[in-house]
């Protein structure tokens, strides 16, 4: 089954060389902390995950969407998914990249130039080189060209990631159906990744940014490009679309069909890019190639390839007229990730910056290279009032966080704590403005790094864990929040910290059955935990994930050999809590029977209070309604737990799929919204009572 292949360890352990080996450098740079962190234990981390996602308790996570300028003023959204979601994604790009391979490769450098899937399954980088089948476009245009085929269509979609119909891209891998269970969770993983609000969830559109969905939605127009290539002389370069013909009637033919093509697949053809001419000459046909996207840059290299000379020399070339303005985008970038520093380039990014938003990148590279520059300082605090990017005043905010004196600090503290305050506030500039309040609080401005504890965004909250200022390692202080949330990103961000001050869990009054298991394998590795490795319980993860009730290592034993089946009802529940709130209810209660047979069982075998009989004077199964009655002496014994199962079997039953009508006549009704919350409410209660029986035997 597909299921076994995408959940063994052996793909998972796949996907994580290829998301650690891509190039997408500048999606990377959120996430290369915790990518080290987390692969101290990178073995133990995979096998748990394996785990959780056979035993179903596994849950996606909301993603993080940032803005990044574009040089036309709008933004390119990139969907920063959590770690784990990261794996799992590319675990997917992974089989489909097996499903679809005979039917890419007769495409693949014909007609199909962008994200070729490199000839071994198993090799660990994903994708062949860009530079490579690029070369090979621009030859493949110049033989077109040469041979007389200079009428050139040329078309670019409109947000194409975001316009991807998740229904038909599974389609794409399974045009003869199948498979239905994995096409289901796949979609419901996308739905959920579709948007960073769950009033906002649709079925279209897969995160931009990761490696996998460059192949994700090569995939989805594969179709596209095999009915173009067998008729036409069609070249694509990701949503960079051009046809060639010897005629305007071919050109406007071949056009005319690849829009119906696109549109029949919810794509968008940008008016304003769509063009029929005849090029005069090969630098006509070229036209404007795809631009290389900023993170294919080498930003994470700290070598000065350019002396300074030569730097300004290359710089100068890019620039033109006056005010001097850019003219050749790739030369300037050039030199601003690779030149060593220098007061005239320096002059020129400052004036420049303000201009070129779309630059910020490489911009805020350069400014790396000063420990403190006043022209810089300047500019960020233009950026935090002139800007209209949050992206770019949240770097601003990153530098003037390094550079300013405590002096400097102070009139800027109010306007970063109404941004940390914001709930609506753009990621990257909430992070930007949480630093520069760290950096306060160490400069002894004030306890400005509590606003920390309050950010509902885990990851947000671990990349601040490196400037957090010592004071807050108390026992009961801002650490010691972090440590408490289910979500792990802080805790193994903190395993750094924690060896530099020689702390540990301990010191935090907490145990490790108390920490997620990600955070608890790092600490192993690196023997800030020693002792037996826990196993993984997926019924208690989906309860303390649905309930919020605490975490609870015993489940394995209250259900013994009934284990495996109480967990797939649960599992089944659980699936349906957002479609279904009916469907969940049948299944959470028929769960809740089981939990309360097996508990007697505990009684009973413990010699402890409260065991009813099971089977009634007529041989018969008492029913689960009748044992929980008011007046029998389980509920007599453990009322809580007896009052939450019996309002939540009651009401089972007063559903319209159980019985037409209530014991007064009166019809019966579907679960509403407010009755669901109520009864988890209900039921966190009885499960914690339930831990706190079983926890107290005799």
């Amino acid at each position: 089954m597909l299921f076994d292949r995408l959940f063994s360890q052996k793909n998972l352990e796949l996907a994580w060389q290829r998301i650690i080996t891509g190039t997408n450098h500048q999606y990377k740079r959120f996430f290369r902390p915790l990518y080290y962190a987390y692969e101290i234990a990178i073995d133990d981390n995979l096998n748990d995950l394996s785990k959780r996602l056979k035993g179903g308790s596994y849950q996606v996570n909301s993603p993080t969407r940032i803005y990044i300028p574009k040089p036309s003023g709008l933004q390119r959204p990139i969907t920063l998914l959590s770690l784990e979601d990261q794996i799992i994604w590319q675990a997917i790009a992974n089989i489909f990249a097996e499903k679809l391979k005979d039917r890419r490769k007769a495409v693949e450098l014909k007609s199909v130039y962008s994200n070729i899937i490199e000839s071994d399954k198993n090799k660990i980088f994903f994708v062949q080189d860009w530079h490579y089948s690029y070369r090979l476009l621009q030859e493949k245009i110049k033989k077109y060209f040469d041979k007389g085929f200079r009428w050139v269509a040329h078309f670019d979609l409109a947000a194409f990631y975001d316009t991807i119909c998740h229904d038909l891209l599974m389609k794409t891998v399974f045009p003869k159906g199948g498979e239905n269970d994995f096409s289901k969770k796949v979609t419901d993983w996308l739905q959920k990744w579709s948007s960073d609000k769950l009033s906002g969830l649709h079925k279209h559109g897969i995160p931009q940014g990761p490696v996998a969905s460059n192949f994700l939605g090569e995939c989805f127009l594969l179709p596209i490009d095999e009915a173009l290539s067998k008729e036409f002389r069609y070249l694509r370069y990701v949503d960079d679309i051009r046809l060639f013909a010897s005629s305007e009637p071919d050109a406007q033919k071949a056009a005319t069909v690849l829009e119906v093509l696109c549109r029949e697949r919810g794509l968008i053809p940008q008016g304003e890019k769509h063009a029929i001419k005849k090029a005069k000459s090969l630098e006509e046909a070229m036209g404007t190639l795809p631009s290389i996207a900023p993170s294919e840059d080498n930003s994470s290299n700290k070598i000065y390839s350019l002396p300074a000379k030569d730097a300004i020399r290359l710089l100068r070339k890019g620039l033109s007229g006056k005010p001097q303005r850019i003219v050749d985008k790739s030369r300037v970038r050039y030199v601003l990730f690779n030149s060593e520093p220098s007061p005239e380039i320096l002059k020129h990014c400052v004036k420049l910056l303000p201009h070129y938003p779309e630059h910020i990148d490489a911009f805020i590279y350069y400014f790396g290279h000063y420990k403190r520059a006043l022209r810089i300082i300047k500019a960020c605090k233009s950026n935090l009032m002139g800007s209209p990017y949050g992206y770019v005043q949240g770097e601003s905010w990153h530098i003037l966080a390094r550079m300013m004196k405590a002096s400097e600090m102070r009139p800027l503290i109010r306007k970063a704590v109404d941004i940390a305050k914001n709930r609506h506030a753009n990621f990257v500039l909430k992070w930007g403005a949480c630093h520069f309040l760290c950096k306060a609080e160490s400069a002894g401005l004030g306890k400005y790094s509590k606003f920390i504890q309050y950010q509902d965004n885990s990851f947000l909250q671990a990349l601040l864990v490196p400037i957090i200022p010592d004071e807050r390692y108390g026992k009961d202080d801002l650490i010691s929040k972090l440590l408490q949330r289910n979500s792990f990103e802080s805790g193994i961000m903190l395993a750094e910290q924690f060896l530099k001050r020689k702390l540990t869990h301990k010191d935090f009054g907490l145990r490790p059955n108390q920490l997620p298991s990600q955070v608890v394998n790092v600490y192993k590795a690196l023997g800030i935990i020693r002792g037996r490795k826990m196993a993984i319980d997926p019924m208690g993860e989906i309860l303390v994930h649905r309930f919020g009730m605490l975490k609870w290592q015993r489940w394995t034993e209250l259900f013994r050999s009934d284990y495996g089946h109480a967990l797939s009802i649960l599992k089944q529940g659980d699936s349906l809590f957002d479609s279904g709130k009916s469907d969940w209810l049948k299944y959470q209660n028929s769960f809740n029977d089981a939990l309360f047979k097996a508990l007697q069982k505990y009684l009973q075998k413990n010699g402890m209070k409260g065991v009813a009989k099971l089977i009634g004077r007529n041989g018969k199964p008492v029913k689960y309604g009748t044992l929980l009655d008011s007046k029998q002496i389980f509920a007599l014994t453990y009322p809580l737990i007896a009052d939450g199962l019996r309002i939540c079997n009651d009401r089972r039953n007063n559903l319209p799929g159980s019985h037409p009508y209530k014991e007064s006549g009166t019809k019966t009704s579907w679960l509403t919204k407010p009755e669901q919350r109520e009864l988890v409410k209900k039921l966190k209660v009885v499960y914690e009572e339930i831990t706190k029986v079983v926890d107290n035997r005799p």
